[in-house]
């Protein structure tokens, strides 16, 4: 349709009723209900809900953990107590006198209360059952321990002696048997040592058993050396001791003479001068130093160098105390951030779920 213009024009006039249209259907332009933002990828809360027994393992792992490490932790302390009680009455048998003999009559089950406890004893070694134990390093030097049995002079059952550490090229008794040391080296006859009780720990089921009749022990077993050498099930170990013990040399030299000898550390003999017919009584000076030897001495000639009386234990139960609680206490931090997590993710899903039901209600 056209129209006159006031110019004497016409246009194009569209009818009114064609730009009019009505709406049959009326929403909102405003979300009532908006969905809240995820505390989380998606896409990983999707994945979590795929694996559920996975999640589960792990979380049953983060609840057991502060419980087992905090039972650890309390065992720990029993530990530590046991520990510091054990090395005080090892401190306390150290220092205590020397015994000056030991009963025939010894039980293996009661050395434990006496470990550590010094005492002497007179009686022989009996070298055709010497043992060797290693190899040892000392020094950077290889050798062996000597373990021998020890037949006492009162009649008891023998023990084992840990004499001490030799070198390698005097494991043979001949290089043992000759020497300006050899009386220290295979002391022969009745003597008088001073040793220390020793409660050596079991041989580990790990480790290789011995060969039965061999004289090498790769790991100290008790039972296997007082088995194979006759000997009660009791591990002793001589005292670091350089001295020249004179009364070992003078064994034969006393015998010969009908002398009884002394082996409590003096050496008294008397000779006969024919000049002036009289008797010297040769007596040995405690406070000589020229009657101590230098190691490589005792290296040289076979003498076992014998360990020195101290405490070998380890204590490093406070350390495992503090690591324990310490776990303990940062797991329940991570497991209650973990709970609260898993509730956050939890009302997401819980969220996202009503807001699906809520589209498809629309959508129907």
């Amino acid at each position: 349709m056209f129209r006159a213009t006031p110019f004497g024009g016409r246009i194009l006039q569209r009818p009114s009723g064609l730009l009019r249209f009505s709406r049959s259907v009326k929403t909102s332009t405003i979300d009532w209900k908006p969905v809240r933002s995820v505390p989380g990828n998606l896409r990983t809360i999707t994945h979590q809900k795929k694996t559920p027994v996975l999640r589960g393992f792990l979380f049953g792992l983060m609840l057991a953990m502060p419980i087992i490490s905090f039972g650890l932790g309390c065992w720990q302390v029993r530990r530590l107590k046991w520990k510091n009680d054990l090395i005080a009455k090892c401190e306390n048998n150290l220092a205590a006198p020397v015994l000056d003999e030991i009963p025939p009559i010894l039980d293996p089950s009661v050395i434990h209360e006496f470990e550590y406890r010094r005492f002497k004893c007179k009686g022989k070694f009996d070298y055709d059952q010497e043992m060797f134990l290693g190899p040892r390093i000392k020094d950077g030097v290889m050798g062996y321990l000597v373990v021998t049995p020890f037949i006492r002079s009162n009649g008891g059952e023998p023990i084992l002696i840990e004499r001490g550490w030799i070198h390698k090229d005097k494991v043979i008794p001949s290089t043992r048997t000759s020497g300006y040391l050899s009386h220290l080296a295979m002391p022969q006859g009745e003597i008088e040592i001073e040793a220390l009780f020793r409660c050596m720990p079991e041989k580990s089921n790990l480790q290789f058993d011995h060969e039965p009749g061999a004289k090498l022990f790769n790991v100290i077993d008790v039972p296997a050396m007082a088995k194979q050498s006759g000997s009660l099930p009791i591990y002793c170990q001589m005292i670091y001791d350089l001295s020249d013990h004179l009364d070992y040399k003078a064994q034969e030299i006393l015998e010969a003479q009908g002398t009884d000898p002394s082996i409590l550390g003096r050496l008294f003999f008397t000779k006969t001068n024919k000049d002036e017919e009289k008797k010297t009584v040769y007596i040995q000076d405690e406070s000589d130093d020229s009657l101590f030897y230098q190691e490589f001495e005792f290296i040289k000639q076979g003498v076992p160098i014998a360990a020195k009386p101290t405490l070998k234990f380890t204590n490093n139960h406070l350390q495992y105390l503090i690591t324990w609680f310490g776990v303990s206490f940062f797991s329940t931090g991570l497991l209650l951030y973990s709970m609260w997590k898993r509730k956050q993710f939890s009302s997401a899903e819980r969220i996202i779920n009503a807001k699906r039901k809520g589209m498809k209600k629309l959508m129907q």
